[in-house]
């Protein structure tokens, strides 16, 4: 198989609809999706559970910048996975390589590469073909394109309508979206080899983009668990601050103690950038504590949590007692 042009993906993260954190035990049943493969897991430094995956069959164009004929062939892979028990995920991804003419083949060949589609027609050399498929997919892409969106959609909705979970969790939440693609750096640009470059963008209040530009074909392996691991603590942020926003504007006390003592009791300890990223792509980690500064910002939302838990108790605490005094 030829080497990709471009690797898509989208992470879909949410809270699992669940009172407790599920054991390693549920975990693995929640996400047995495909009779007889393993679930894989992991406990140390942070339990996680990764699903097989699946494939998807799509016969679609691609997005692309340069609106130019993009049909492609193939499969999408999409897992799931859980989190400390408690984050569930989907995430659907594709390798995008050239076809080796222009005529479709039966599914057989395709389902034979699972995650991979099949670009029929010529666009442009490797590198800008790589370039318009990548900001088509981050910036272009519609209804009528490569919709991995809807995907991982469908697959987390079905893990977290599960009948096995109790469906009452102590946190409202909603779910983000980050959306990425990865390509190798082009072999010309001495400005660039050797090193993996990095880009992370706010779209809106739940959707995120991610570029990544790696040295080698060989590193293009580790990006989707990389940026699976960046959707869970930017979930995690957006959570806890969505939560101090609420809380802010809540009258009675004793309403911010209930809305926030979860947060503390069941997400602070979920924090670990890097936990799950394979060793070749770590240093990206330290690039975003540098800018713009996950473990900063945590940090300060966890010390405002606290803060304002403190607050809330001592004025509970007054209120009872005048309410005590009074009676």
């Amino acid at each position: 198989m030829s080497d990709p042009l471009v690797l898509l993906g989208e992470v879909r993260t949410g809270l699992l609809p669940a009172s407790v954190a599920l054991p390693p035990q549920e975990a693995a049943e929640l996400l047995a999706l495909l009779p007889g493969q393993r679930v894989l897991m992991r406990e140390r430094p942070l339990a996680l559970a990764i699903s097989p995956s699946a494939a998807v069959g799509v016969d679609c164009q691609l997005a692309t910048v340069s609106r130019s004929d993009s049909r492609a062939v193939g499969t999408v892979a999409s897992h799931a996975t859980l989190v400390g028990g408690r984050v569930a995920q989907s995430s659907s991804s594709v390798r995008v390589v050239r076809a080796a003419d222009s005529n479709r083949r039966p599914w057989s060949h395709y389902l034979t590469q699972v995650g991979t589609v099949e670009l029929i027609h010529r666009l442009g050399d490797d590198t800008a073909a790589a370039v318009d498929l990548t900001e088509g997919f981050l910036e272009a892409s519609s209804a009528t394109t490569l919709d991995l969106g809807s995907i991982s959609e469908r697959l987390l909705t079905q893990v977290r309508t599960d009948a096995r979970l109790d469906r009452r969790p102590r946190l409202r939440t909603t779910a983000t979206r980050l959306r990425w693609a990865a390509r190798v750096a082009p072999r010309l640009d001495g400005a660039v080899r050797g090193r993996t470059l990095f880009a992370f963008r706010l779209e809106d209040e739940s959707t995120r983009s991610v570029r990544i530009m790696v040295p080698t074909v060989r590193d293009l392996a580790g990006v989707q668990r990389f940026c699976e691991d960046v959707a869970v603590h930017d979930w995690l942020l957006t959570t806890l601050d969505a939560a101090l926003g609420d809380a802010g504007r809540f009258g009675p006390h004793q309403d911010a103690v209930e809305l926030l003592t979860p947060l503390l009791e069941q997400l602070v300890h979920l924090w670990m950038p890097g936990a799950h990223t394979p060793q070749r792509l770590r240093e990206l980690w330290t690039r975003l504590e540098s800018d713009p500064g996950f473990t900063r910002q945590w940090t300060a939302q966890i010390g405002q949590l606290r803060d304002r838990l403190a607050v809330a108790t001592l004025e509970a605490l007054r209120a009872a007692k005048i309410s005590t005094a009074e009676w």
